[in-house]
């Protein structure tokens, strides 16, 4: 039941078209409503042999032309066939030469463009044996020269493609089609009658009998297939029949009249069923459940003769008023004449012609049907079997009306008298119509019953009867929304933000075809339309066929970036939020900043990031362009945590150009537009720091822009010392990008570099080896910004002890490098100032501590006393001194006593350590101890001094 009922929900889009063209009425913006569609006819499970003929003949006539001679397998084969209406309007389209599907419908078509389209669309969806069928009726249709509009059947005016994915039954398609063809063309069956399968009829009393019918028929009122809401009315077609009765010259006796014969040979009966019409009631989208009010149309019968110019000329409202007798048999008799005495009395044999009309009128009440699952459903409002006993009793009760039936003397019988010739006729007259009344009931009431069942019903017609099929029934819902020009952009709508583009489409796309379609003009840029259950893409594209999106000349979308929303109608859906697109009319530029280093096995200066290259977070990018001769327009953004950047850049802009904001030591790489790389030619390419982009056309720019670090020296240092004289200046050295870098110093001293290979801040002794070079690959150390790491160099200088006070090196330390994978070279440096100065003036003083002494230049001491020994070191000059190192040698037999060593006041430890001074004990040449005192005295300012102070015993 699901699968029957998904492949017939589609005929339920219907609605959506009839919703956009307005002929459900008004709706509230993303409203939804229930619906269910409804087609006149049956729908045929089979088709058996007798029915085959029947269905040939009626095709036939309705055409005008006959030919028809399909098998029962055949009819079967297109009964069976449920086609897309989608596939079958495009098939059409082909047909006809039309390039939209609004334009198919309204197209005047022959039968057999309508024949070859409806045979497309099952070979399409691959239903053979449907095709074969089709394909048998056109020797039947090839010749005829009139048109139909699909249009006038399906009623699809509005949204020209809302219904692709929606069924029809074939036999359906083409039992309405061929009605409307009729209806059109002014044709009927006369020359082509339908021959009825035999009825057979039961005379009570009076055996039985097999008279032969054929109908001639006229569609005066094509039938109309609807979908809509409750409230909606739908309609089946509008017949007239002309129907033949042979009774094969029938002998009765006539009853209540002796020796009286009743010969009854042919009927012409004349059968008008107007439209059925109705509404929908209750429809439940959940439940799938419908309720139909309809009124079986009203029915007129005639017995006698009407002329068929007049019967089957729809311009002419009133038939029946030209209803006249007809004769239907004759009436054998005889008449006993008195003989003049002598002469005996003369039976003379009479023959009377039977001349009869009648007329009835059958309306019908309103009933109502209900429906439910399984679709498609055939319902019936009403009953004929019911319906045509009370017409036929009606019409034999018009024939008792005086003058509608009479007798009328076939041959002359100069005979009998005048006077007894009108008795007798008179006399005859009330038992032949008792004895119509009781044959023609049955007769009458067989052959409408015959003519409904194989005839009427197949095209929903019935006498006090309608037969309609419900397609299904399904949830619409309108689809509301707005285009509009965002200017800024600011990805939603804005006071005054109208469309002013051109016009465009909003589509509603399923299974890869338009389901509806809405034109957006220039203006307030709003747009509608409805679509039945399902899941939708709904994209803002340039046509009404169009299933992706596609942005308008000159304009990218902004809101959504996809150009498209999506929209789902389940059957409880109440309503549907509206939707906004927003296009901008210009350029989107995005790219991404990145460290363009080779991170991560990438490779560096490429302008392409690969790897685990870092994205480059909160750096602004610029567009700047001319309009006119206003001020130069500026527009500016910032990259992302993943580097990620959009820029819109106006359609009226020229000259653009872009800037990505490089840090002090940065510089660009390459820029990447669209895949095309400019890689750099300088340090400082103009080309790439204001990059000329292409005039804004409504296009989606990607520029993508890598950037890395530039070498750094730092920082610059200065010493002064007396000579000889060796100072170690330690600097940064962060290489930027990956290269092969050269070291140089410029001295006039002795200098060695030395780099802290492991970049963790000192150069150990392991790494003490003199360096003129590195080369820096992408493994270099990296900081917590994925930086290439700053690395310790230690430039040692040292100055022989012959330059003289007043001697200046300024040295320049120099990192020149070349790019990796580039030619580009890259130049820092620092300078080390180095000035030999006049040394520090050295006094020494001793105190005796024992004797609490003055600090002097000499004093007296005893055994045991304990001195204490102070060198001070000044710096005579005004510039600083570094490096200065205050050593004392312990001569003659005083001990040192230790823990007594400071330095200006502050206790230093004796060991050889990390503290400024030691104490330490060695063995001269002479093979006894040499004892010293080091210390290494901080800087001296200008005329400032440091002392140092240890303590000895006197043994």
């Amino acid at each position: 039941m699901n699968a029957l009922k998904r492949a017939l929900r589609g005929l339920t889009v219907l609605i959506a078209v009839l919703a956009g063209s307005g002929l459900l009425g008004p709706a509230r913006a993303g409203s939804c409503s229930a619906v269910a569609c409804v087609a006149a006819g049956p729908r045929l499970l089979s088709v058996n042999s007798t029915q085959s003929p029947i269905l040939n003949a009626l095709f036939g006539g309705l055409l005008g032309g006959g030919g028809v001679t399909l098998s029962a397998a055949d009819w079967n084969a297109i009964a069976n066939a449920d086609i897309d209406l989608g596939l079958f309007l495009n098939a059409l389209k082909t047909q006809t030469a039309v390039g939209t599907t609004s334009g198919a419908l309204n197209a005047n078509v022959s039968v057999l463009q309508f024949v070859n389209a409806a045979a497309q669309a099952a070979q399409t969806q691959g239903n053979t044996a449907a095709v074969n069928a089709l394909n048998l009726l056109t020797p039947a249709v090839s010749g005829l020269s009139g048109t139909l509009k699909v249009g006038d059947l399906l009623k699809l005016e509005g949204d020209s493609a809302a219904f692709l994915t929606s069924k029809l039954n074939v036999l359906n398609l083409l039992t309405g089609g061929v009605q409307l063809f009729n209806y059109n063309n002014a044709l009927t069956t006369g020359s082509s009658p339908i021959t009825l399968n035999p009825v057979a009829v039961t005379l009570p009393g009076l055996g039985a009998t097999t008279p032969t019918v054929q109908v001639s028929l006229q569609v005066i009122e094509p039938p109309v297939y609807r979908c809509g809401p409750a409230g909606t009315s739908f309609n089946t077609a509008a017949i007239r029949a002309k129907l033949n009765v042979n009774l094969g010259g029938l002998n009765l006796n006539v009853l209540g009249l002796s020796g009286a014969t009743l010969k009854l040979t042919t009927l012409n009966l004349y059968l008008e069923v107007a439209k059925a019409s109705g509404t929908m009631g209750a429809v439940d989208a959940i439940t799938d459940a419908l309720s139909l009010n309809a009124q079986p149309g009203l029915a007129q019968l005639g017995l006698g003769q009407i002329s068929d110019s007049v019967f089957f000329n729809r311009t002419n409202a009133t038939p029946f008023a030209s209803l006249a007798q007809a004769i239907i048999g004759t009436v054998d008799l005889s008449v006993t004449v008195p003989g003049i005495f002598p002469l005996p009395d003369i039976v003379v044999p009479i023959v009377l012609n039977v001349k009869a009309k009648a007329l009835a009128n059958g309306t019908y009440p309103l009933g109502t049907v209900n429906a439910a699952p399984p679709y498609p459903q055939t319902v019936t409002v009403g009953s004929s079997s019911a319906a045509v006993g009370t017409l036929v009793g009606t019409l034999l009760t018009s024939l008792g009306t005086p003058g509608n039936l009479t007798l009328e003397l076939r041959d002359p019988a100069p005979l009998v008298p005048a006077a007894l010739l009108t008795s007798t006729i008179s006399s005859a007259l009330g038992p032949v119509l008792n004895t119509l009344g009781v044959v023609l009931q049955p007769i009458l009431e067989a052959v409408l019953i015959a003519t409904v069942d194989q005839v009427l019903r197949l095209l929903g017609v019935g006498i006090g009867e309608a037969v309609f099929t419900v397609g299904g029934v399904g949830n619409v819902c309108r689809v509301t929304g707005r285009v509009y020009h965002d200017l800024q952009p600011s990805g939603a709508p804005d006071a005054g933000e109208v469309w002013d583009g051109p016009a465009t489409s909003v589509n509603a796309v399923s299974g890869g075809s338009v389901a509806a379609s809405a034109t957006v003009p220039a203006g307030a840029g709003t747009f509608s339309f409805s679509v039945g259950e399902g899941s939708y893409l709904v994209p803002v594209t340039t046509t009404a066929t169009a299933t992706t999106p596609a942005q308008p000349a000159g304009y990218v979308f902004v809101s959504p970036l996809s150009g498209q929303a999506a929209v789902t109608v389940a059957n409880n859906t109440v309503s549907l939020a509206d939707l906004t697109f927003g296009l901008f009319f210009g350029d989107r530029l995005t790219g991404r900043l990145f460290r363009d280093d080779g991170q991560g096995s990438g490779t560096p200066h490429d302008a392409v990031q690969q790897g685990t290259e870092a994205a480059l977070n909160a750096r602004t990018v610029t567009v700047r362009g001319s309009v006119g001769s206003a001020a130069q327009p500026v527009r500016t953004g910032t990259t992302d945590a993943s580097g990620a950047y959009t820029l819109f850049v106006p359609g009226s802009w020229t000259g653009v150009t872009f800037a990505a904001n490089q840090a002090g030591t940065e510089t660009l790489t390459g820029l990447t537009l669209n895949g095309a790389p400019t890689l750099a030619a300088s340090l400082t390419d103009p080309a790439l720091t204001d990059f000329a982009l292409p005039a804004p056309a409504g296009q989606d720019r990607t520029l993508n822009a890598g950037l890395t670090g530039r070498a750094t020296l730092s920082p610059d240092r200065a010493a002064r010392g007396e000579a000889p004289l060796t100072v170690t200046y330690t600097h940064t050295f962060t290489p930027g990008t990956p290269g092969t870098f050269t070291f140089a110093s410029t001295s006039t001293f002795s200098a060695e570099l030395y780099l802290d290979g492991d970049c963790n801040g000192t150069v150990e002794a392991s790494e003490r080896t003199p360096v003129t070079g590195v080369t820096v690959t992408s493994s270099w150390p990296r900081d917590a910004q994925g930086a290439l790491k700053g690395c310790a160099l230690e430039v040692k200088v040292s100055a022989p002890g012959s330059r003289t006070p007043g001697t200046v090196d300024a040295a320049l330390i120099t990192a020149a490098s070349t790019w990796q994978n580039s030619a580009i070279q890259d130049l820092t440096s620092v300078t080390d100032t180095t000035t030999i100065s006049a040394g520090a003036v050295l006094s020494k003083t001793v105190q005796n501590l024992t004797a609490s002494g003055a600090a002097g230049t000499v004093t007296t001491a005893l055994p045991q006393d304990e001195l204490r020994y102070c060198l001070t070191a000044t710096n005579p000059g005004v510039d600083t001194l570094t490096g200065v190192i205050l050593a004392d040698t312990l001569t003659g037999a005083a001990g040192f006593v230790p823990g007594s060593l400071t330095l200006n006041g502050a206790a230093l430890t004796d060991l050889t350590d990390t503290d400024a001074g030691e104490f330490v004990v060695t063995t001269g040449t002479d093979g006894n101890p040499v004892r010293t005192v080091t210390v290494r005295l901080p800087d001296l300012t200008g005329l400032g001094s440091s002392s140092v102070c240890f303590d000895v015993q006197v043994p």
